[in-house]
């Protein structure tokens, strides 16, 4: 019995030491900061340096690297990580994959960011079998037969299902589309072939005052613009201003509208105007206060979306989590600061991003649409 309570013990005593001692965790971060190509940007304003592709991009490894800091003091995550510059170089990719000392032991790859390279990284993955994320394109098919991919952009399709569902629920058919049926937006494409396929009553028409004319005075209807000009954009929102028949309508609009300088959000309020966004930040929750503080308190500056910061942040910050808990999505009790992650997996490949933001202008504000 003796022997028996002192093995128990030195049993217990090592599960508790193996589960207080420290995880680790090593990235590879692969990021297109294009230093071969790199010069020296005119800036006019400072609102030109977030059209720089390598200030952007320090942005994001900047959030990285607040995530890694936050997680080694708090979680007691040793990391091992490494980073290149990835653009479109495919033999420089190949090069670094291939290399098997750098390679051994990764846990997390996370890059490249333009689609043709994050193909071919993927492919290197599911022989590695090594988690991959794909943070900004909405493309799809690198996932098929590969379940190491995690993507993150919600496909197209996703847009045009929660407006049906809206319909649905409000009962707002047809669907009025203002926009020309033989345009080669590839948003309005997806759109078409959605409602199609699964019958959702629509109709196009590209003429604002046939939009107007389809307005009721107690029945709700959804208008959805895909026109990102301002002459367009002028001719609608004058049209269903004048007709004073906006209570029972929700307009949705290309995402690009919120950075016209024509009207302002005051304006877009009157419109009930709906958007989708890949992102979405509430500044008055505390954590996004405290990460505004401390990384303008590091860097020097603030984050934004346009420098990816907060994307940076968000991506490792849920991925880490996830490696650390064995892949298991279940565990991941992580909340990101604009990156609203909640994944379904592909019934032949990879993981996909399924949270679609739909938010709107209300009381001069952006906030989640409370459809």
């Amino acid at each position: 019995m003796k022997k028996f309570l002192l093995y128990a013990i030195c049993v217990l005593v090592g599960i508790t030491t193996a589960f207080a001692g420290p995880t680790s965790c090593k990235i590879l971060y692969l990021i297109p900061f294009e230093s071969d190509s790199y010069t020296t940007p005119y800036i006019k304003e400072c609102e030109d340096m977030d059209l720089v592709r390598s200030y952007q991009l320090m942005g994001f490894w900047n959030g990285a690297q607040m995530a890694i800091e936050e997680m080694s003091q708090n979680d007691n995550i040793q990391f091992d990580v490494i980073v290149r510059d990835i653009s479109n170089n495919e033999a420089k990719l190949r090069k670094i994959l291939e290399d098997t000392e750098l390679m051994e032991g990764v846990d997390l790859i996370i890059g490249p960011f333009f689609g043709k390279l994050f193909a071919v990284a993927a492919t290197y993955a599911k022989q590695y079998q090594i988690p991959i994320v794909n943070p900004f394109t909405n493309r799809k098919d690198f996932m098929k037969d590969n379940e190491y991919v995690y993507k993150l952009i919600p496909s197209l399709e996703a847009r045009p299902a929660m407006i049906s569902f809206l319909a649905q629920q409000t009962n707002a058919y047809p669907i009025i589309i203002y926009g020309d049926s033989t345009d080669k937006d590839k948003e309005m494409a997806a759109y078409l072939s959605y409602f199609r396929e699964n019958h959702i009553a629509h109709e196009i028409t590209p003429n604002a005052s046939t939009v107007v004319t389809r307005l009721s005075d107690y029945k709700p209807t959804i208008v959805i613009t895909f026109y990102d000009n301002p002459a367009q954009n002028l001719i609608i929102s004058r049209n269903l201003l004048y007709s004073k028949k906006t209570d029972n309508l929700t307009f949705v609009v290309p995402k690009s509208w919120m950075e016209s300088k024509t009207y302002d959000i005051e304006y877009y309020s009157k419109l009930n105007l709906h958007f989708f966004s890949d992102y979405y930040i509430d500044f008055e929750e505390e954590k996004t206060k405290t990460f505004i503080y401390d990384y303008t308190q590091k860097y020097g500056v603030p984050p934004s979306l346009e420098n990816f910061a907060f994307q940076g942040y968000d991506i490792t910050l849920y991925f880490v989590t996830l490696v650390t808990n064995e892949l298991d999505l279940d565990r991941v009790k992580v909340s990101p600061i604009a990156f609203p992650l909640s994944f379904d997996k592909s019934p032949d490949g990879g993981y996909e991003n399924v949270n679609v933001q739909f938010l709107e202008v209300k009381d001069h504000e952006i906030i989640p649409s409370g459809y």
